[in-house]
């Protein structure tokens, strides 16, 4: 059975996530979007680049919005200084929202892009190193063209807006 974008004001579509109440902090940060680690460790920010490193998708009412700080849409952000439910665990099943101009097939893998939106990852072009055998990165861990966060579960093609999607968080 395919899963489907959950009636009511929920992200969560299975799992069972950690969730941590955090400060919103700037513009931006919606329910289903990714976020990173604001000015302070209890404050977040939305990622704003496929080579932010995130820390967790931004939850809704179900997932523990107070009643006074809770968005009225999905695309409407929370008031900066309001406290969001913010939630991760892999293997999670999640309401995202895929950028605009991406073509997605179901199963691709996706990482961050600006907004707190998703967009296709692509393969990483590696080159043998001057006097070596090797390929590759000579220092660092984090990928440069960003981690892989989420695995689409349906095939959405977006065009001129960002739209709905139904992922399997990594994070």
């Amino acid at each position: 059975m395919p899963f489907t974008v959950p009636s009511g004001r929920k992200v969560v579509v299975a799992g069972s996530p950690v969730i941590e109440e955090l400060t919103a902090e700037g513009a931006g940060v919606k329910p289903g979007r990714l976020v990173k680690k604001g000015t302070a460790v209890t404050q977040v920010v939305v990622v704003a680049a496929a080579t932010d490193k995130p820390s967790g998708w931004v939850g809704w009412d179900a997932e523990g919005a107070h009643p006074g700080a809770s968005p009225a849409t999905r695309d409407t952000a929370y008031t900066a200084a309001k406290k969001t439910p913010i939630f991760y665990g892999p293997g999670t099943i999640l309401v995202a929202k895929l950028a605009a101009g991406q073509t997605i097939a179901k199963d691709a893998p996706l990482i961050p892009a600006a907004d707190g939106e998703l967009q296709a990852a692509s393969d990483i072009a590696a080159a043998q190193q001057a006097d070596t055998r090797h390929v590759g990165a000579t220092a660092g861990s984090f990928p440069p063209g960003g981690m892989i966060v989420a695995l689409a579960k349906e095939s959405v093609t977006t065009t001129a807006s960002a739209e709905n999607i139904i992922v399997e968080s990594l994070i």
